[in-house]
């Protein structure tokens, strides 16, 4: 049968089934033939691809598994990476569903056999374990044998039915130096679990507990709730981890091995072995699920933690000329990169991400920079959908990474928007915030235009009334020349009462042509209003983060509306100018109707010889025209008045809605995730506004120095010293510096947003400010991780430069096993709790050849890589350095504390 070349990539998932019986097997239903043992074999070659490791189970003895091993030897199961041999017993301890239905506790002892010298360590299996065994405490005298046990028995049978081999002689002999680190220790969870609960048994099914590695068990649908009762006992004796597999001995289970009668085997329909082992096919690899009963093991139909194809980078080949010519095969999850000093750990990293993107900085050196991107360019990346593509994203943290930004504000706020961002709603939030700061620059920037044409205007009249001179003045020249017209009446040929008609009926017509001259002026202003847009027409680059067909839709009935609405713009200012001109017509009619009243005419017939009345009424006239200029121009600069503190009052208002509507939408902006707290706040650039003030106002005089040297403790101080700045701009009452003007100034400070979004970081009650340079690093490292939603492949160079030891292992380890579930994560380190502590499912172990450690062929940058249950004691013989001796014992070579850190794991759920 084909088989596939075993690529190492350290630790990976593979479908293990501890527990199928074969047909030597004292309990089984295949038919112990030569044509069930070829149906048999031919079923297991026709396993699901998924299924690696498988360990042959039979009831007190091993030829099943021999015979097994036979076949493999003759080319034979080629599917199958390891197969183990597991003796199940039934010991003497009963446990009971019910009085009526004793059940006994089965053990499964699993063997590490030496395959190399796989004939005799299943002889020792049966002379030294099996051949120790007594037939049961009523047959001390008898071994455990087929032909004792239908002896003892009448048959097989009965003798396997009736004839316990003892409990604590059993363990004995495994706990004999001789078994005690080749075998492991499987519990039925289903009879240990049926055990009665009284004190007595309760102290048994401890002890029981106590003495096994794990826990088999039939059902997957059940077993989540059934690991949650074994896990009672973990604060007391330690976690244990429950597995599954279908308990196999008939071909109704095992239906992987019919012919469809045309190109190949039928689906299973009953086979499913669910279990998922995170390990190499090795004993050492089988023992990681009692050191790592959490994360090395998953009950899952499907394979766990699987990555899309295009967010792994599956290997990296290198064929620099001063690199040993190889392929490194990656991990999906976690992959740790250690060596000593110059041993090309950060090289390799460095030049990967290099490859990947060009734009990477990967040191402030010019001359190793070039080196990484030649090392770069001899790389050949392969995804895991197999493309090879320099272009994918990759994220690339530097050495010192975490503290330099830890450092450096604004590139963590920066940071810190990226995260909060990533979120639809926060991020459209943030850009309607930048649309509003533009738009409010914008209306500010044109009512301070408004603002200062006003403060003309308003000025212009302020001149013209002095112009017109003293009111007060104009009202007794009034007086006078009524007085001295009253003096000359007698001359008149015209009576007393008609000639009081014709000066009211002439009044009113010079009121009337004052009033006129009026509406024409503001028939000329009101006209210009009509091609006056009050729509935005600039609407495009607020449209551009939409998609195309909508930002077409929305500019079409952007424009449709714009002249929809210009047009009615125009049509109701020529309703205004027309309703003027009406008014203008009326008023001339009346002028009209006056001149054609006899007592108008009679009037003007009796004065127009009179000279000297004349030469009065026309003083009078002018006199009477002044005072109602004054009038007008005072009604004007009331309104102006008016007109300017409101909008100088509004102009102040819409610069403080910078920082309001920040304090409105804040809070929506908040991250939290466990213990760590994005906070948005509002920053005020204070040292943005000072410096405006001071290249602006000249600082000669005390005042000017008062306002450029005022501390600004608050937003409210803030708010206050642009206020009073802004009044004295507009009154000119301060001097500037030359080439400044008041109006730009004025659009300078109030138009200018000087807060920015920005972000308060809250880990464990403290404030980010307050924290030491180490923790801050791990909270950075923790944004960069924990908050990061993207799903490409991270790699990291030496985090643990950046934080302190309690940071490493409490923080930064917890945070490599969560994330490296979701993406795949490449990093250099030299701590072992890092490379230990988070189990790194590969180790990739760096060495620069030398002396005392050389490389294949004396190149200068050899790899090897593996699992942390790689181990291989040193070979003395073995002159390449990194063919010496295992991946464990590299790490415990080369990271200083690696024993310790092995240790501390293999403790971390073990028994108290």
């Amino acid at each position: 049968m084909s088989t596939t070349p075993i690529i190492n990539r350290g630790s990976e998932w593979r479908i293990w089934d501890l527990h199928i019986h074969t047909p030597y097997s004292i309990n089984q239903n295949y038919g112990n033939t030569d044509e069930g043992w070829e149906k048999f074999i031919s079923a297991l070659e026709h396993l699901p691809k998924e299924v690696k490791v498988i360990g042959i189970t039979d009831y007190y003895f091993i030829d099943g598994y021999e015979r097994v091993m036979r076949a493999k030897s003759e080319g034979r199961l080629q599917n199958i990476e390891k197969i183990f041999p597991i003796l199940e017993f039934r010991i003497d301890t009963f446990g009971s569903g019910n009085e009526n239905n004793l059940q006994k506790i089965n053990l499964h002892v699993l063997f590490d056999l030496d395959e190399e010298n796989l004939a005799n360590e299943i002889q020792k299996v049966k002379n030294d374990f099996i051949g120790c065994i007594k037939l049961s405490k009523d047959h001390q005298t008898k071994t455990l044998t087929r032909d004792n046990l239908a002896e003892a028995g009448g048959t097989l049978q009965e003798g396997f039915s009736s004839i316990i081999p003892n409990t604590d002689e059993v363990f004995k002999i495994i706990k004999d130096a001789s078994w005690v680190d080749k075998t492991f220790l499987f519990l039925g969870y289903k009879e240990w679990s049926n055990l009665q609960k009284n004190q007595q048994v309760k102290t048994l099914k401890e002890k029981l507990y106590r003495q096994v590695h794990a826990f088999l068990n039939s059902n997957a649908l059940g077993i989540e709730k059934s690991q949650g009762w074994l896990d009672e006992l973990q604060e007391k004796i330690g976690k244990k981890r429950l597995i599954h597999s279908l308990d196999i001995h008939d071909f109704d289970t095992l239906d992987t091995f019919e012919d469809d009668g045309q190109s190949g085997i039928k689906d299973p329909r009953n086979y499913h072995c669910q279990t998922w082992i995170k390990a190499d096919p090795t004993f050492n690899g089988l023992k990681q699920i009692y050191y790592e009963p959490i994360e090395r093991v998953s009950i899952s139909p499907s394979i766990p933690q699987d990555k899309a194809g295009y967010q792994v980078i599956d290997s990296v080949s290198i064929s620099h000329k001063e690199f040993h010519p190889q392929t490194l095969n990656l991990n999906e999850n976690l992959n740790s990169i250690i060596g000593g000093r110059s041993t090309g750990k950060s090289l390799l990293l460095g030049a990967i991400a290099k490859r990947l993107d060009r734009h990477t900085d990967v040191k402030d050196n010019p001359e190793y920079e070039e080196f990484v991107n030649e090392v770069a360019n001899s790389l050949k990346i392969i995804w895991k959908d197999g493309k090879e593509d320099d272009n994918r994203e990759i994220e690339y943290f530097p050495q010192s990474h975490m503290y330099s930004l830890a450092k450096n504000s604004k590139k963590l706020d920066t940071l810190i928007e990226k995260i909060v961002r990533q979120d639809s709603v926060k991020n459209q939030i943030i850009e309607d915030y930048k649309a509003f700061s533009s738009s409010n620059n914008t209306e500010i920037t044109d009512k301070i235009n408004r603002l200062f044409q006003l403060l003309e205007r308003l000025e212009k009249n302020i001149s013209s009334l002095k112009e017109r001179g003293d009111e007060g003045g104009i009202k007794d020249e009034v007086t006078k020349i009524e007085s001295e017209l009253g003096g000359i009446k007698s001359k008149i040929v015209i009576t007393e009462p008609e000639l009081e008609a014709y000066n009211k009926l002439k009044a009113t017509v010079e009121s009337l042509n004052k009033e006129i001259e009026f509406i024409t002026k503001e028939l000329i202003r009101i006209n210009t209003l009509k091609n006056k847009s009050f729509i935005n027409n600039e609407i495009e680059y607020e449209l551009t983060a939409l998609s195309d067909s909508n930002r077409t839709d929305i500019i079409k009935l952007f424009d449709e509306l714009r002249h929809e609405y210009q047009g009615k713009w125009s049509t109701k200012i020529q309703d205004v100018v027309e309703g003027n001109e009406k008014l203008k017509s009326q008023k001339l009619e009346e002028i009209s109707k006056i001149e054609k009243d006899e007592a108008y005419i009679k009037g003007v017939e009796a004065l127009k010889n009179n000279t000297q009345f004349l030469e009065l009424e026309n003083k009078l006239k002018i006199q009477r025209n002044k005072l109602l200029e004054i009038e007008h121009i005072k009604k004007e600069i009331s309104e102006q008045q008016t007109q300017f503190e409101n909008l100088k009052k509004n102009v102040l208002e819409l610069n403080k809605k910078y920082l309001e509507q920040i304090e409105d939408f804040k809070s929506n902006l908040t991250e939290e995730k466990d213990k760590l707290k994005i906070k948005a706040i509002a920053k005020t650039n204070f040292h943005g506004f000072k410096s405006i003030l001071e290249r602006s106002l000249n600082q000669q005089g005390y005042k000017n120095q008062g306002l450029v040297s005022r501390e600004l403790k608050s937003n409210d101080d803030l708010f206050k010293l642009i206020e009073e700045i802004f009044n004295e701009l507009l009154t000119g009452e301060l001097t500037l510096k030359g080439g400044n003007k008041p109006q730009p100034l004025c659009q300078e400070l109030l138009a200018t947003n000087f807060f920015d979004i920005a972000y308060n970081i809250v880990y464990e009650k403290d404030d980010f400010g307050q924290m030491s340079e180490g923790k801050k690093a791990f909270v950075v490292l923790m944004l960069l991780l924990d908050f990061n939603k993207k799903d490409c492949p991270i790699l990291i160079d030496q985090p643990e430069d950046d934080l302190d030891n309690r940071a490493i292992y409490k923080g930064l380890v917890k945070y490599l096993i969560d994330k490296k579930k979701e993406r795949q994560i490449i990093l250099v380190t030299h701590n072992p709790n890092i490379v230990v502590g988070a189990d790194s499912e590969l180790v990739i172990v760096a060495n620069q050849h030398g002396k005392d450690t050389p490389n294949e062929k004396s190149v200068k940058f050899q790899y090897k890589a593996g699992s942390l249950e790689n181990s291989q004691l040193k070979h003395p013989k073995e002159k390449i350095i990194l063919y010496s001796q295992g991946i464990k014992e590299h790490v415990c070579e080369i990271l200083e504390g690696g024993n310790d850190a092995f240790k501390q794991r293999e403790l971390k759920y073990d028994l108290k």
